[in-house]
């Protein structure tokens, strides 16, 4: 059995001690904030035991004393600065017995062959002619073989256009659901938890869940699949993958999901308040300036956009 300081910890505290974690390193609290941070901490005792724990995952990842590491980390870019954040979460649900196995698919992304940060989206011609684009904070490894081209996607989103092999091996993307085979294909995968969200706009595609039966996928249809089940098979949603342009799209789009793929390119926290994630959203929104998109929503919307931090935004009723 675990001890008590090992044990997980429930995904509301993590997320509360994430938060305060964010504002030690933006800078100082001021006086407001360090009440309310003293308050939080004396209201739980499963409060103080994710801060100790944060501390001591800090401290070990960094191996310096805990004012040195803050300092070091309020220096780092953003989309450094939120991976360290969420290896650390990572750790504390997971438990800290579980430190070398939980963590290795956030330093698996780290050390990607190709990998875009918050914010970022890239494109790479690959030895065979394919086009890959990477939408913002995804990552992926190259593995072309004499008999097969891999390509394993380990966070995010990849858009791939297939190109010509003369050698004839085939192209696969694996993913934690499963393989997606590609039989000349542009086609999107999206991939968040355990599950894969796909798009395919031409071509033809096999889809095989690691503990579920095949199925193939015909040009212009979509499906999401996980490592036990496959979905429904609906059609292509071509406003998926206007990132690449460095849009987001909404036809009718709940804003809690909107928010959800806004926060994908923006640093820090962005959440939705239940009480108005169901309010439709139609519009065309530019990613390369997020806070201009949030001013949009106030202004077309009856929501109001909280800033505790530049790093800690909420979208709240008016």
């Amino acid at each position: 059995m675990k001890s008590v300081s090992e044990a997980p910890i429930c995904a509301g505290i993590v997320e509360q001690a994430s938060h305060w974690l964010m504002l030690h390193w933006g800078g100082e609290l001021d006086q407001e904030q360090q009440r309310r941070f003293v308050e939080w901490r004396a209201a739980d005792p499963e409060h103080e035991r994710a801060w100790l724990r944060l501390q001591q995952l800090q401290n070990t990842l960094g191996g310096v004393p805990a004012g040195t590491a803050l300092a070091v980390l309020r220096e780092q870019p953003d989309a450094q600065r939120r991976q360290t954040l969420k290896l650390l979460c990572t750790l504390l649900l997971a438990g800290g017995g579980s430190y070398l196995v939980q963590s290795q698919l956030p330093w698996r992304e780290a050390m990607a062959d190709v990998r875009s940060g918050t914010g970022e989206r890239l494109q790479r011609t690959l030895a065979d002619n394919s086009r890959l684009s990477l939408n913002s904070g995804s990552a992926v490894d190259i593995r072309f073989t004499a008999s097969e081209r891999r390509i394993c996607l380990l966070a995010g989103e990849l858009l791939l256009d297939s190109g010509h092999d003369a050698a004839q091996r085939p192209l696969i993307v694996d993913t934690a659901a499963g393989e997606i085979q590609a039989l000349g294909t542009r086609f999107s995968v999206y991939q968040r938890d355990d599950e894969c969200q796909v798009e395919l706009f031409e071509g033809e595609l096999e889809l095989r869940p690691r503990h579920a039966r095949a199925m193939r996928l015909q040009a212009g249809q979509g499906c999401r699949f996980s490592a036990t089940r496959l979905g429904d098979i609906v059609p292509a949603n071509p406003n998926a993958i206007a990132w690449q342009d460095g849009r987001l799209i909404a036809e009718r789009m709940p804003l809690g999901e909107f928010v959800a793929q806004l926060a994908r390119h923006r640093p820090g926290v962005l959440r939705c308040d239940p009480a108005v994630a169901k309010l439709p959203l139609t519009g065309v929104f530019p990613l390369s300036d997020t806070d201009r998109v949030l001013l949009a929503l106030q202004q077309s919307l009856p929501v109001t956009v909280q800033k505790l931090t530049r790093y800690w935004v909420t979208v709240s009723p008016a």
